[in-house]
């Protein structure tokens, strides 16, 4: 039985929740699709768009690959629409002081992703594992 999109998208909605974003997913598909593997993203009341959970991709026996193409989407997604965001900041927050979001990264093909600071890339959390802001 192959996971729901809610469930392969939980490390990133921890990530954005600790970060004082209300992410959530609402059903929605494009004519002609398949409406379990399309789902919008709206974070902190504003839809952000769709984003499509490939069914061959969620039945994958390592989930990073998935996680990290949803990851990306996501960041790409907030970062785009940070004015419309309230109170939003760039997403995922650094550390301390550091104003910029920490990039995505991975050990190699579908290897768990993580989030590292620009600056230090020895900084690192696992995504699903973002300490929150500080």
């Amino acid at each position: 039985m192959r996971p729901e999109p809610e469930d392969v998208f939980a490390p990133i909605s921890h990530d954005l929740h600790v970060c004082g974003l209300r992410p959530r997913l609402v059903f929605t598909a494009p004519p002609g699709e398949d409406p379990q593997q399309w789902r919008d993203l709206v974070v902190s009341g504003v839809r952000l768009g769709p984003l499509e959970f490939e069914p061959e991709l969620i039945a994958e026996p390592e989930p990073g690959a998935v996680v990290t193409s949803l990851a990306f989407h996501t960041q790409a997604a907030v970062l785009e629409n940070l004015q419309l965001i309230d109170g939003s900041i760039a997403w995922p927050a650094c550390r301390g002081t550091h104003q910029h979001p920490m990039s995505l990264a991975s050990d190699g093909e579908g290897g768990w992703p993580y989030w590292r600071c620009p600056s230090d890339p020895s900084y690192r959390r696992p995504v699903g594992q973002h300490p929150g802001l500080r």
